[in-house]
């Protein structure tokens, strides 16, 4: 009898936790996330539409026929995804976003691969395609590039939505995070801020940088303009956005003895790229870029106003480097600096887009 009751005990112990269980699992399937679909069928009308309405061909104005084979291909890519989807197969949400989000390259893709010529000296405008490492502007390398204790770096900036992915969208750079300690400055973004970041030594692995929210007027330009100035006793890094100060920093980098820690220009690798960094290629960004100018010398703003509205010639005191990228170069493997000093390059995907001056 004792046996028995024990016995009975036990499978109710069991019933119990199997009841738990299966309870557990529908309150897990209750409270499963609600997948919303809609990017994906949006995406694919507009994937759609572009394919049956675009003209393709060899001659300006049209679309190259591989580009057919692109749309072609997305819209059976973003199918797949639908099937997925209705197959309830795709169990977060982020798994459906990736497929609207390959879908949204793939449009801005084919949008970038429309024909047109332009003749050495037509106005335009330079769009770079940095996302997932397809192009960036090569400046070239010199020692001049990474700065000292006081310079300033300015230049037009203008950018779309989505026009960064990594953690880390780099804008300009001479950033070094391969050195010990780093070296280098560079113009990025992260999360909703724009930043500076310069390296500090000669403590290892040490930056001093700051950031405010990034300018959300897409397809606006935006002069955006970077000062260091280490001889000031507080707010020695600043960054100034259409002429307004952006935010100030005070060098607050100090090593384990108190001691201050100082900027590191470039000594073991001196290159300048826009729209990727030079020694972390995952740290890309997609924007166009004009008069691009640095100084040895800390721009004031008052200067920096007068700078948003005026050409430079390439003589004036303290200019280090200038590329205005206004027109259609002759060779974008060597697009020759305002001073004559140095040669850029564009190195993979971009765009020159024809404007009036």
């Amino acid at each position: 009898m004792r046996k028995h009751l024990i016995l009975k005990s036990r499978i109710v112990s069991i019933v119990a936790l199997v009841s738990v269980f299966f309870l557990s699992c529908e309150e897990t399937e209750v409270a499963r996330e609600e997948l919303k679909f809609d990017c994906l069928y949006e995406s694919l009308e507009t994937l759609n539409t572009m394919r049956d309405t675009s003209t393709f061909g060899d001659a300006d104005g049209t679309y190259p026929y591989e580009s057919a084979y692109t749309l072609d291909k997305a819209i059976t890519d973003l199918q797949y995804g639908i099937s997925l989807a209705l197959s309830d197969q795709l169990f977060l949400q982020f798994e459906v976003d990736n497929y609207c989000i390959l879908a949204g390259k793939s449009m801005a893709d084919f949008e970038s691969s429309l024909q047109i010529t332009l003749e050495p000296g037509t106005p335009a405008e330079l769009k770079v395609f940095g996302i997932d490492q397809k192009g960036r502007i090569e400046f070239g390398a010199d020692p001049a590039f990474g700065g000292g204790k006081v310079f300033t770096v300015e230049s037009w900036l203008k950018y779309d939505e989505g026009f960064f992915e990594s953690a880390i969208g780099d804008f300009i750079a001479t950033f070094n995070n391969v050195a010990d300690p780093f070296e280098g400055w560079m113009i990025n973004f992260l999360g909703d801020n724009m930043r500076s970041t310069i390296g500090m030594g000669p403590q290892s692995a040490r930056v001093l940088e700051f950031g405010s929210i990034y300018p959300k007027n897409y397809g606006e330009w935006n002069h955006i303009v970077m000062v260091y100035d280490e001889t000031l006793s507080e707010n020695q890094l600043k960054m100034y956005v259409n002429g307004e100060v952006f935010f100030t920093k005070t060098n607050d980098i100090y090593n384990g003895s108190g001691e201050l820690q100082l900027y590191q220009p470039n000594t073991q690798n001196m290159n300048m790229w826009a729209f990727q960094e030079p020694t972390d290629l995952s740290r890309t960004m997609t924007g166009y870029m004009k008069k691009f100018r640095m100084w040895d010398g800390a721009k004031s703003v008052e200067e920096i106003k007068s700078l948003m509205n005026s050409d430079v010639v390439g003589n004036e005191t303290g200019l280090i480097c200038a590329w205005d990228f206004t027109e259609m170069p002759e060779d974008i493997n060597n697009i020759p600096d305002k001073t004559g000093k140095f040669s850029a390059k564009i190195v993979g995907k971009h765009k020159w887009y024809p404007t009036s001056k």
